[in-house]
């Protein structure tokens, strides 16, 4: 994905669109299908079931968000990342992961505390954050990439 596109999953033949940043709030069209692209203004759950399509499979920027219940910096820090989620919507995927209700995944990536971020490109982990992080931060952080 370049800096001037975005990536945008059909859902209704699951082709993935690359949409020029310009034309996302244009009511794009998928190129197969012909349907109307639309893309989340916020975080998709991510379950160890849904994980492939949405994170590994996906060829963009993916930015995972590993929260508890209990984690007292989480809610703090899901709110930055539901900001991150609707600013950036359709040019990069977020995703939230609840460790207590997917402790699979949250062993793959050993997640031994909460909260933690991981951006993915391409599937493929590119660099992660563990404990809270303020807005300005995040945004420095994501810039990079």
């Amino acid at each position: 994905m370049t800096e001037r596109s975005g990536l945008i999953r059909c859902r209704s033949c699951r082709t993935i669109n690359r949409i020029p940043a310009q034309r996302i709030w244009d009511r794009p069209k998928c190129g197969k299908c012909k349907s109307f692209l639309s893309f989340p203004a916020g975080p998709v759950e991510i379950t160890n079931a849904n994980f492939p399509a949405e994170i590994a499979d996906w060829p963009g920027n993916a930015l995972v968000f590993f929260w508890a219940p209990w984690c007292g910096h989480c809610p703090g820090v899901m709110i930055q990342v539901k900001d991150i989620a609707r600013e950036r919507a359709g040019m990069l995927k977020v995703g939230l992961i609840n460790v207590e209700q997917e402790r699979m995944l949250a062993g793959r990536f050993g997640v031994l505390s909460v909260p933690k971020l991981i951006l993915f490109r391409g599937g493929a982990i590119v660099d992660e954050i563990n404990g809270a992080v303020g807005k300005g931060d995040l945004d420095a952080w994501l810039g990079h990439f």
